[in-house]
């Protein structure tokens, strides 16, 4: 196992460059119209930040996108313009505080058709369920760096075949490290699809990983087999995915595993999901596997193992639906592993309910987790209220309470707002929020917002206030977001 060399990026490259003439060549598609499309985005962003605990400073931010689609290709490119009043002073979970000035953020060329489709430039990928790969945008978390290199994908018959290579970046990690880096990733993934609804397939990727300490790189390379169905019988979906990790580290050698298995069964109203996940020595930057729980709570992927059950149930006639679940986790750590560490168990159920009568829209959830050896527990409840009023109004209640308890602490974060939206021209807030630890005193903090659409592709939004930041999950990724007070505004405009 050595680094990425060029000789394997130049078999990326000389593979795609073949698929590409061979579907040029293949090609059943009839010849297209000359028709062109132009489209794009402009936001601009503007922080008035305030916080009690450092200077005042301002951030503004000016994103500039534009694209030109014809036929089968699209070419595009994003710029970014960033200024920081006093870039000393940015807070250090701020995502951007390392970049300043102007910069190419996107760039790519596209070609899409029936049979072949690739893109040299920036772009997003993953493999199978993310046990090897997963390289996403998360719009609500703030996370889009790409992947800069070349792509592409082969669709055959009962074929598809996906091969990629090139740099990226992990942003949370630059901001614990506060330095840049590039990580060279190149992989590829082939599935073949199979009578029935079955599937099976498999991928394999190698990284390069620039080490933060001591200065250096390190090398991952990990593969997968996955096998799968869905319909089967008219009701059971299977899914499953095998993957072995082997990673050097600072001249030290590790091997792992990750294992995930699904099967999900739909009778009448009633939807069942089982899942068992297990995951050994297994993270690395650039994979996300499932985390067979709820996606806007945090996991661990490293050393993990066991099942978790869902059932919900839509009573679509009534306009009510009802899930829960149920799982319990550990580690594989025993009385007899190095130093004699014992596990860490984990036992968590939640339950939630959507109903619409009439006017009215409900949405509540429950999450409760307990980490028994550690005695630390987890709650998390949230619900939404919304009323409809006359022909386009809207009243909107909102409630988000993170709770955690160790044995001589406990951190309460709690978000809650009152909002009147009025369709289609936007939504008016009010927000108050607290953090309460034990200890100190409690933090409060109010805010409001307005949000403006004078037009469908046009939208103003404007903050002022605080906001007590913390632990923010979505899509099954999470990051610590910073305490903020002060003025946001926000302008984008599609066309």
């Amino acid at each position: 196992m050595g680094p990425v060399t060029p000789t394997e990026r130049g078999l990326v490259v000389a593979a795609i460059l073949t698929w590409a003439i061979a579907a040029s060549a293949q090609e059943s598609d009839p010849p297209p119209s000359k028709s062109y499309r132009i489209f794009g985005q402009l936001t601009s962003y503007l922080e008035l930040n305030q916080s009690d605990d450092r200077d005042d400073y301002t951030k503004f931010k000016q994103l500039a996108s534009f694209n030109v689609e014809w036929s089968h290709i699209t070419i595009g490119a994003q710029a970014e313009y960033l200024y920081y009043s006093d870039p000393e002073l940015a807070d250090p979970l701020d995502l951007d505080r390392l970049r300043e000035g102007l910069e190419l953020r996107r760039y790519y060329f596209d070609y899409q058709s029936n049979l072949f489709s690739g893109r040299v430039g920036t772009f997003f990928s993953s493999f199978g369920r993310g046990l090897t790969l997963f390289v996403q945008k998360n719009d609500v978390l703030g996370l889009d760096e790409p992947i800069h290199g070349i792509t592409a994908r082969l669709t055959l018959k009962h074929l598809d075949l996906t091969v990629l290579g090139g740099r990226v970046t992990e942003p949370q990690l630059q901001n614990q490290y506060n330095r840049e880096f590039e990580d060279e990733v190149m992989g590829g993934r082939i599935v073949g699809r199979l009578p029935l609804n079955f599937y099976i397939g498999g991928s394999a990727v190698k990284a390069r990983l620039d080490r933060f300490f001591p200065e250096g790189t390190d090398d991952v390379e990990l593969w997968s087999i996955e096998a799968g169905g869905s319909e089967i019988g008219g009701f059971l979906d299977l899914a499953g995915e095998w993957s072995q990790i082997d990673k050097t580290e600072n001249n030290r050698f590790k091997e792992g595993y990750g294992r995930y298995f699904s099967a999900a069964a739909y009778i009448g109203p009633v939807s069942i999901l089982g899942e068992y996940k297990d995951y050994f020595n297994f993270a690395y930057r650039y994979n996300e596997p499932p985390n067979a729980g709820r996606s806007n709570e945090s996991y661990e992927h490293n050393d993990v193992k066991g099942p978790r059950l869902l059932v919900s149930a839509d009573f679509w006639s009534i306009g009510s639906l009802f899930h829960a679940s149920y799982a319990t986790f550990n580690t594989h750590k025993t009385p007899t592993s190095p130093g004699g560490t014992l596990g860490d168990g984990q036992i968590e159920w939640y339950a939630g309910i959507e109903q619409t009568i009439g006017r009215v829209y409900f949405e509540a959830s429950y999450f409760d987790r307990d980490f028994t050896d550690r005695e630390i527990q987890e709650k998390h409840t949230i619900a939404d209220f919304h009323v409809t009023v006359g022909q386009r109004g809207e009243i909107i209640l909102g409630y988000d309470q993170r709770l955690e308890e160790f044995n001589y602490f406990s951190l309460d974060t709690t978000r809650s707002f009152l909002a009147y939206s009025i369709s289609p021209w936007g939504t008016v807030s009010l927000r108050y929020s607290w953090e309460d630890r034990s200890g100190f005193d409690k933090d409060d903090f109010w805010g409001v917002e307005i949000q403006y659409l004078p037009k469908p592709s046009l939208i103003v939004t404007v903050f002022g206030g605080g906001d007590p930041g913390g632990l923010v999950c979505a899509g099954g990724q999470c990051r610590q977001e910073p305490r903020f007070e002060g003025f946001k505004a926000n302008f984008t405009w599609r066309f």
